[in-house]
């Protein structure tokens, strides 16, 4: 009992020293890691640790992958002849080649842009946008009948003022919260510099030009299809009414003798 009090007694002073120095990937990859050699039998808990972390990034990727490659195949993007796994390949290769910015010496400030700006805000707007396409426009009246279609029950009140109003609106509020804090402030980062005055805490920073319009770009770029895709399908029937007034109804085969 004594050994294991002095044990996470040295654990918990660890962490506590290492609170203002490590957050976010530095938790899992220098606080945790040290945290276990202290820990004994730590060559098997390294293990079990780094496995734990390597399967959740690859579940994590399933679901990711799964995302891009079911509407490249529903929108029939690349034609029939080309394999399911060649389209995966490709996928993955893209992927990783992204990726390979993560291993660089500036990695974990690319991979703090891209956790801060390119999840966040684009599920937002895609949510959004996801619940006014499906209540709005394609009636919630239909979508109710699909449920009771599928089901075999129809939401109640509850689901219907949720979906109606309170979720639109809890939405759009967080949104323009966002925005409003975004723009009151300028974008900065936590840089670790051992020349800091305050060294081990990081130094706060602003970003440069360039890298602010990397992180508009990722915020625009998953959510431009939206607009991009209306407008797309709003030119299509537009050109279709024009081509169906524009022929001539008594053009037809059953005419002619």
């Amino acid at each position: 009992m004594n050994y294991e009090g002095k044990l996470a007694s040295n654990i918990k002073e660890h962490i506590k020293g290492k609170q203002e120095s490590t957050s976010g990937t530095g938790l899992a990859f220098i606080a945790f890691t040290e945290v276990i050699v202290r820990m004994p039998v730590s060559q098997v808990w390294a293990v079990l640790f780094f496995v734990m972390l390597f399967n959740l990034g690859l579940s994590s990727m399933f679901g990711n992958v799964m995302g891009m490659l079911t509407p490249l195949l529903d929108l029939k993007v690349f034609p029939k002849c080309v394999p399911k796994e060649m389209i995966t390949a490709i996928l993955c290769l893209i992927c990783f080649s992204v990726a390979l910015i993560f291993t660089t010496a500036s990695g974990s400030y690319w991979l703090t842009i891209f956790d801060n700006y390119g999840t966040a805000l684009p599920l937002l707007i895609i949510a959004f946008f996801e619940l006014i396409g499906v209540i709005y426009v394609y009636g919630f009246r239909k979508f109710c009948d699909d449920l009771e279609f599928m089901t075999g029950r129809r939401p109640n009140f509850y689901w219907q003022v949720t979906w109606r109003f309170i979720s639109p609106l809890l939405l759009f509020s967080v949104f323009v919260a966002f925005v409003a804090i975004e723009v009151q402030s300028d974008l900065s980062y936590e840089a670790w510099d051992p020349n800091y005055v305050e060294f081990p805490k990081k130094e706060e920073k602003e970003y440069t030009g360039w890298v602010v319009f990397i992180c508009a770009f990722l915020v625009v770029l998953p959510s431009i299809f939206i607009p991009l895709t209306a407008l797309y399908h709003l030119v299509r029937f537009k050109l279709s009414r024009h081509k169906q007034r524009a022929q001539n109804p008594f053009d037809n085969h059953a005419f002619q003798l």
